[in-house]
């Protein structure tokens, strides 16, 4: 979360310097995060948008509205970037194609995000900006000016940010989706040991666009349900469209939680998951230990456990702490698939 909260510190100090009052019309924020920049605006004038669930329900719990669409209505768009640039340059391209001239345009950027790739990007599409830099970001801001605009590449733009059936996957993806180009590593060996006996109801934790309950459903005619869960609000769309096949022979239930919050699944089956180990750029073991924790408390006894995770996490302790028992272990570029039986109560 550095890189976030560097951008609303930058935002915050480009805003308390603005001379740009837009106090009576409204703001959209995209990819909005929590922060001290926010006491520059009228509460009822701000609308979020935010698909990363904990960080949408912060906007929300401190009475933030979301934003339905980006339209006419707005009088400023502020862009937060992210890791997927792909995403940054189609939510620009969203905001210039549809707000009105002269509407303000501000994109916060750590430079640790391609803050200079992405200044370039706006000059090439809507003439010359300005510039601010602080906390080692870039906050970039510009008036919409159609004489300026390159409209040909923000159609294209855009159309990169939507949701798109890739020919290598065969899976729905776009931009700001975990590894929405190519299939993960870790979940292609997972998918590889999934056994073809899964039968009743399970749940696929930290789904993202549904390949691995793809691949179950596939394999497993005896699954009766599953249920995605899954952070990114996009992701789980994905999954929607991924799994429309099955929706009239499998019960389906797609989950928009964070599972660092929030669970209530029970007596489950099995549970397939490739749980996160990383909180932004830092390496965090406990997201991954909680996700086991989960799943072992969700599973009936002698329900089954198949997981995923880099060879080094040290897991299997965490496993057997919680009632599993570990019955194999397969090792293969950098990560280990791990196959568990619940056994007890312990979690």
């Amino acid at each position: 979360m550095k890189e976030q909260e560097q951008q609303a510190e930058a935002l915050d100090y480009f805003l308390s310097g603005s001379d740009d009052c837009l106090q009576n019309r409204k703001t959209g924020i995209l990819r909005a995060v929590p922060g001290p920049y926010l006491k520059h605006f009228k509460q009822e004038q701000l609308l979020y948008s935010q698909s990363y669930k904990p960080l949408a329900d912060e906007m929300s719990r401190q009475g933030y509205r979301p934003l339905e669409a980006i339209d006419s209505q707005l009088g400023r768009v502020v862009i937060f970037a992210t890791k997927h640039r792909e995403e940054v340059l189609s939510q620009l391209a969203d905001a210039l194609l549809a707000v009105e001239e002269g509407t303000s345009i501000v994109l916060t950027a750590a430079n640790d995000l391609g803050a200079q790739s992405l200044q370039r990007r706006c000059e090439e599409v809507a003439g010359g900006v300005d510039v601010l830099s602080k906390h080692k970001c870039r906050v970039i801001y510009f008036k919409r000016r159609s004489m300026h605009l390159n409209v040909e590449l923000l159609e294209r733009w855009a159309e990169t940010g939507k949701l798109q059936l890739r020919s290598d996957t065969g899976l729905y993806s776009c931009p700001g989706i975990f590894s929405w180009k190519r299939i993960d590593v870790g979940s292609r060996l997972l998918a590889e040991q999934l056994p073809k006996d899964l039968a009743g109801y399970g749940a696929d934790l930290g789904a993202g666009a549904g390949y691995l309950s793809r691949e179950a459903l596939l394999g497993s005619p005896g699954i009766l349900g599953l249920t995605l869960v899954e952070v990114e609000q996009k992701a789980l769309k994905a999954a929607q469209l991924n799994l429309a096949t099955w929706k009239d022979r499998v019960h389906l239930g797609f989950q928009w939680r964070d599972l660092t919050q929030d669970f209530d699944l029970n007596e489950l089956d099995f549970v397939i998951m490739n749980p996160p180990f990383h909180e932004g750029r830092g390496l965090d073991v406990d997201l991954g230990r909680r996700f086991i924790w989960l799943a072992l408390r969700a599973l009936k006894m002698g329900g089954r456990l198949f997981m995923v995770a880099n060879r080094h996490l040290p897991y299997e302790t965490e496993l057997e702490s919680v009632g599993g028992r570990l019955d194999h272990v397969v090792f293969a570029e950098g990560f280990k698939f791990m196959a568990v039986t619940k056994i007890s109560g312990g979690c």
